[in-house]
């Protein structure tokens, strides 16, 4: 995306315009159409002709005579102008259009008002690219039709999942509930046999705990003006070093990723950050429509609801007030005194453990306890489930169209549609699709403790700056014998392509930074549970992650259906799943959904231009069966 800015940017906010190609050029900027300045419209046309922008920032009303120039030079490429204007009310009052046929849009002025008018650019061309409606329209239209789908819209067509954890049988039970006919495969053992944890992916190899707020899947990128030498250096660091970085070697693909990370600039990170947020709002009403509706499927998971936002700093805990009251989440605040008196299981803490909390509404519950629910109903309706089958390659027609999916046991598995939700173990299944190579691995470490009296009723999100374990959740839980317990999940360690490539020790520090949160608020229950700070084999699980933060939706022919790609929701899968289920729905009846859109594996790169291609796979490290493609597939299994 290239985009000429007319308007003067503050010096802090112009040295972080970085990533694609964007021009400060306020010497161009008209005063104002009426004016009649010939000279200056002519420079303005002439450099508009040079730099061929997508996007034109200005306060002023460009003469037809330049977007006239403009549209001529783009051809067929979109193009939108972003006025910035003094008066809010001419938000409302703008028009689709301007003269020229370039599409218009506004934003208020303000020190960020380049940065809000590139993302409300970025917006409009991805809905272009993509051709999808507008994404508010979408909402306005989900909204209105989600009440009037019946039961059957599947038609009995059928569709194989790839993969059981918590989003694809979410996804799944949405499908069986709409007339599907559904085939789950999943590498790993079934989730009910409670096989040993690393036997597991994220879903079930994670602790039996998940939380729901508004401003889950945040996105990691500097949302701030910085410099760009000193911008989105997270996965640079060890975590020792309060970085992520946890590799044990680190290759072409891996640098590659980080690379891909490192130019996210803050004015798109922002866009991105709002749009995961929507998606949150989306899946809050749909979690709520589904418990209401189905109550059975919530009982004995442990459904906890409202969660209360400690914070050790005096300074973010006021930030986060006011962050969460944007979000529309925040339900009350308290001071330290209050939070002791209110919540009695917090007032054994150490006096420094937390300035303040914030109670948001949100929810936890028994992850584990869900997905046995989940599979229990799905075979009750006649899902065909079949676990230790790894997928391991989609199979394609002269056409090129997905003609059936070939398993590591040498199965064929054929049906209308198919959904990959891969986790960090499905590369495989991401070939000659635009969403290869873009998930890697950023491992959580977990540790339990018991929920001692008095007892914590709220689940927690524990804030602590410039710590290893920086974020933290608290889940008030219970184990497999029905006790109380809580389950704290915390730490980021990015393992690249190989979710085993991890520096061990680096892992012990993420560890022990859990530990001392775990003894900071909770002493008793820290001292009971008799925890090895820095143990190398505690419990942990590498989540699916993109270098843009953003999740992956594509959609690719199949024979006779489509082949849907869902995943990389880093820290977002089990708060996004309802909404990811909506979308794979959509998907499926040929119908548009904004994750579609905001989610397209391609927008990142269709702003910032791609990266060099990494260097191919050497021969001898490819599988040994060669698959064609095929016209006629096997027979089904």
């Amino acid at each position: 995306m290239r985009a000429l800015i007319l308007c003067d940017v503050p010096v802090e906010y112009g040295c972080s315009l970085i990533g694609g190609d964007v021009w400060c050029r306020p010497d161009l900027a008209l005063m104002g159409a009426e004016t009649g300045d010939v000279v200056a419209a002519a420079a303005l046309g002439s450099a508009i002709a040079e730099l061929r922008p997508h996007v034109v920032v200005t306060a002023a009303t460009l003469p037809n005579a330049v977007l006239a120039r403009w549209r001529t030079v783009m051809g067929t490429e979109a193009t939108v102008c972003v006025r910035v204007v003094d008066d809010a009310d001419e938000v409302n009052a703008a028009g689709a259009d301007a003269a020229g046929g370039v599409a218009v849009r506004i934003v208020t002025a303000g020190a960020d008002a380049a940065f809000r008018a590139l993302a409300v650019a970025e917006r409009y061309l991805l809905a272009r690219r993509t051709a999808a409606p507008p994404v508010e329209d979408s909402w306005s239209g989900l909204a209105a039709r989600i009440p009037h789908r019946r039961p059957g819209d599947g038609a009995d067509q059928s569709v194989l999942l790839i993969g059981a954890g918590v989003v694809n049988l979410v996804t799944a039970s949405l499908l069986v509930r709409h007339g599907y006919r559904v085939t789950v495969l999943e590498r790993s053992p079934d989730p009910r046999k409670n096989a040993e944890w690393p036997a597991y992916g994220c879903s079930r190899g994670g602790h039996n705990a998940r939380m729901f707020t508004l401003t889950e899947a945040d996105d990691y990128h500097d949302k701030v003006p910085v410099p760009p030498d000193q911008a989105n250096t997270l996965f640079d660091r060890p975590p020792s070093e309060l970085g992520w970085n946890i590799l044990a070697d680190t290759g072409p693909a891996e640098r590659a990723w980080i690379q891909e990370f490192r130019r996210v600039p803050p004015w798109l990170a922002r866009a991105y950050n709002t749009d995961i947020f929507d998606l949150n709002r989306r899946s809050g009403m749909l979690w709520a429509d589904w418990m209401a509706a189905d109550p059975a499927s919530f009982d004995d998971v442990y459904l906890r609801h409202d969660i209360l936002r400690l914070y050790e700093d005096a300074d973010h805990f006021a930030a986060g007030i006011g962050r969460q009251r944007d979000a529309g989440a925040l339900l009350d605040s308290y001071a330290p005194d209050r939070v002791r008196a209110e919540f009695p299981a917090l007032a054994e803490a150490a006096p420094d453990a937390y300035a303040g909390g914030v109670l948001v509404r949100g929810f936890t519950l028994n992850v584990h306890d869900l997905i046995a629910r989940l599979l229990d109903e799905l075979e009750d309706a006649g899902a065909r489930l079949s676990f230790d089958e790894e997928a391991e390659t989609a199979l394609r027609d002269r056409a090129g169209r997905v003609a059936g999916v070939l398993t590591a046991r040498g199965n064929f598995h054929r049906a209308d549609h198919y959904v990959v939700s891969p986790g960090v173990h499905g590369e495989n299944m991401l070939a000659n699709t635009e969403s290869a190579g873009q998930i890697h691995g950023v491992l959580g470490c977990w540790l339990t403790v018991p929920n001692r009296r008095p007892l914590l009723e709220h689940s927690l999100k524990v804030a602590r700056r410039g710590h290893v374990a920086e974020d933290a959740n608290v889940t008030v839980a219970r184990d497999e014998h029905g006790a109380e317990m809580l389950v704290f999940g915390s730490g980021y360690g990015y393992t690249g392509a190989d979710p085993a490539n991890i520096d061990r020790a680096e892992l012990s520090a993420i560890h022990a930074a859990i530990a001392d949160t775990a003894r900071r608020l909770f002493p008793r229950a820290y001292a009971a549970a008799e925890i090895t700070p820095g143990d190398p084999d505690a419990r942990f699980c590498v989540r699916p992650w993109t270098a843009s933060n953003l999740g992956l939706f594509e959609t690719l022919p199949a024979t006779n259906g489509a082949f849907v790609v869902a995943g990389g929701h880093n820290t977002g899968g089990f708060a996004q799943a309802p909404v990811v289920a909506e979308a794979v729905l959509n998907a499926l009846a040929g119908r548009p959904h904004p994750m579609h859109t905001l989610y397209h594996p391609r927008r990142a790169r269709d702003v910032l231009g791609d990266l060099p291609a990494a260097a191919p796979v050497p021969a001898e490290t490819l599988p040994p069966r060669a698959v064609p493609a095929v016209e006629q597939p096997h027979p089904v299994t």
